[in-house]
Parts: structure tokens; C-alpha cells; sequence
């Protein structure tokens, strides 16, 4: 650690400096927060409590169930609470709950943000990073754990190109050879005294949703997206979702393919990485987070509301990663920029950078 002080010049430049590479992004729950808490944990907690109390269990299920909520009164969170269950019904009652909750909120948004009365959070600095995608390398690659469509429908509004690797018509299936072929455009540009056609991709966001998503579904033994289905599912298919507990390392085995054999890749050629609203609590995807950013020392940038230990840790461990959030302690809600390798941090007591629509607009201008 160096014994400089961290100062408002250091720290301004050094987050500008992050956007001279494209970023690798993850983005979690407190991006949809930002819009409405009902997208939260807590309030996910709280939907399943109830939809599970008004079902009939067996009791095996009664007991599994009495073990998830003994958990929850001891004070812990929903993603170890739910590591008790196993029963392939309590499983599959979960999921449904937590997609039927989901998706009611989910509509609402899909309408305002359609109007354009709502906004994602995130969109304007989507947008600047995809307008400044470089020439050679025109894919904008975003990993979320987040089961809505927010992200989606913000790149409708704002005609962004967006993909998530399915192709195909209704019943879409996950073809990236197609999807590659469907992004690319004819540009004219200057070859001598004369312009001629070349083939180009067209700039374009990537989502890998590795924990599924309100549209994935299970039908005739594939994972196909259908958005006519996301709002009010079929009983023949069910949803792709994988729900907090231990048991979703099991299924994201069986959906690997389709949920994170691309994100694999695409992350292991990335040296920037930028956090959105996002916890640290997914411990399968650490893994990845801990190899580019303790061992290979990769570039990183976390904003967001809230710090936690998961955060500290990583922070401290990490050679060449940046941390925006908000400060503790104070009259307002400030905020507080850090880094291992400076002494303290860079405190703006009457700023909220760690929203990234401020952030947006002071540290990338606009």
C-alpha cells in the first residue's frame, strides 16, 4: 500500500480512466431495487413465506419447510435458509412462487419504461458504453443473477441491439451461430477514391442471465425462451429459474449449456470489470470474480448503495479494484471512494455516486 492519501483528483481520474477499456459488467439486485425494493430479497422472502404457507405440503416437506423457517428466525438470509430443501416439490413450488412474484412487478415496469414515464437506472451509462464500443470489437458482454427484464426493456426503448444467444421464431433455442449472423450489417466505407461494402458486426449488448430468466422455460427437453409465456406460464413448462439454495448448484449443472457455457468464456477473455448494484453473494459465481481480480489482478469497479464484508474482502485482496458507495455515519447520504493501494478514502458527503445515475452523469458526463 503506498502512504499517499486518496484525494478528489486522484480518485476522479482514476474512475474515468477505468471507461478507457470496455468493461466486462455484472449488474445484481440493487439495479432493480433502484426502480421499486419489491425486486429484493426481502420482499422475495416474504412472497414465499406466504405462498408456501397456503399450500398443501407432505411432511416431508413440512419438515424441510419448519427447517427453512427456523433458519429465517435465527436471522439468516433466504439464499442459506432455503439450503435445507431438497424435496423436488418444495422445489418446484418455490420456483413457481418466485416467478409468479416476480413477473407481476416485472409487468408493471415492462408498461412505464415502455412509455418512457420510468427508466432503468442504468441505461444512460449502457448507452454511452455501447455508443463507445471500439471498432475492433463492437460486443458489449453484461452477466446478471437477475431473473427480470428490466435490462431488456431498456434496450428496446433506447435501440440498443441486445441478445442472449436464442434464436429462432416463438419457441426460441439457444443458437449463437444464427444470432452472430443476425447482428452483422453492411457499411460503406472508403476503400481508395471509392467507398465498397464490407460486412460488420453491429454494436450490441450480450446478456448472459446465468441464473435463467422470467421467459426461459423447460419444454420438449430444451431450454427455449418464449416471451408470450413469461407473464402467465404454461403448466406443461416449467420455468428456468434458479432459486437461492444449495440444490441450484445441481440444477445450473443441467441448464450449463444454455446459462453459462458463453458467460464462461466471455469472462475469461475480459480485463475489466464493472459491478452494478451487485452483492457478492453468489458463491458459484466467486470463482470467476476471484481469479481475474485477486490472482490476475484485473482492472475493477464496484458502485454500489450498500457496503458489505463479501465487498471488504474482496476489496482487500485486490490489487486494482475500486469501490464506490455509500458513506456510513453523517447527516446525508454521501459517498465514499476507495482502494487498497491508498490510505483512507475520498468522502463527498452531499453526493450519491453510488447511484449510477449520478455517477453517470458527474464521472462520464451525461
Amino acid at each position: 500500500m503506498t502512504s499517499s492519501c486518496l484525494t478528489e483528483d486522484i480518485a476522479v481520474e482514476a474512475l474515468r480512466n477505468f471507461f478507457r477499456e470496455k468493461p466486462f459488467v455484472f449488474f445484481g439486485t440493487g439495479m432493480s431495487c433502484a426502480l421499486d425494493p419489491r425486486f429484493g430479497m426481502i420482499a422475495l422472502r416474504d412472497a414465499i413465506i406466504s405462498g408456501i404457507e397456503s399450500r398443501m405440503l407432505n411432511n416431508a416437506q413440512k419438515v424441510e419447510w419448519a427447517s427453512v423457517m427456523l433458519c429465517l428466525e435465527k436471522g439468516f438470509d433466504l439464499e442459506n435458509a432455503l439450503n435445507s430443501v431438497t424435496d423436488p416439490g418444495l422445489l418446484r413450488a418455490v420456483t413457481e412462487i418466485t416467478g409468479s412474484f416476480i413477473a407481476a412487478v416485472d409487468r408493471e415496469f415492462a408498461y412505464q419504461i415502455a412509455q418512457g414515464s420510468v427508466r432503468w437506472p442504468a441505461t444512460r451509462l449502457l448507452k454511452k458504453l455501447v455508443d463507445t464500443l471500439p471498432e475492433g470489437d463492437r460486443i458489449l458482454h453484461i452477466l446478471t443473477p437477475n431473473y427480470d427484464m428490466l435490462c431488456e426493456y431498456a434496450c428496446d426503448y433506447e435501440d440498443i441491439p441486445y441478445t442472449n444467444g436464442f434464436a429462432g421464431s416463438i419457441e426460441r433455442k439457444t443458437n449463437w451461430s444464427a444470432v452472430d449472423c443476425s447482428l452483422r450489417t453492411l457499411e460503406r466505407v472508403p476503400y481508395g477514391k471509392r467507398f465498397q461494402r464490407i460486412c460488420k458486426q453491429k454494436k450490441h449488448v450480450r446478456i448472459y442471465k446465468v441464473h435463467g430468466s422470467l421467459n426461459y422455460f423447460f419444454h420438449r427437453n430444451a431450454v427455449v425462451e418464449n416471451n408470450a409465456w413469461m407473464w402467465d406460464p404454461p403448466d406443461f413448462a416449467p420455468r428456468v429459474m434458479i432459486t437461492p439454495g444449495i440444490s441450484k448448484y445441481q440444477t445450473l449443472q443441467s441448464y450449463r449449456q444454455e446459462l453459462l457455457q458463453s458467460a464462461d468464456a466471455a469472462i475469461n477473455n475480459a480485463s475489466h470489470f464493472l459491478f452494478l448494484g451487485y452483492g457478492f453473494n453468489d458463491s458459484h459465481l466467486e470463482e470467476y470474480i476471484k481469479r481475474k481480480l485477486v490472482t490476475q489482478s484485473c482492472h475493477g469497479l464496484i458502485v454500489t448503495r450498500d457496503l458489505n464484508p463479501r465487498i471488504q474482502a474482496l476489496l482487500d485482496q485486490s490489487d486494482n479494484l475500486w469501490l464506490v458507495c455509500r458513506s456510513e455515519g453523517g447527516a446525508t447520504e454521501g459517498t465514499s471512494v476507495s482502494n487498497k493501494q491508498y490510505n483512507g478514502s475520498w468522502v463527498l458527503p452531499d453526493a450519491q455516486l453510488w447511484d449510477i445515475g449520478e455517477f453517470t452523469e458527474r464521472i462520464l458526463g451525461g
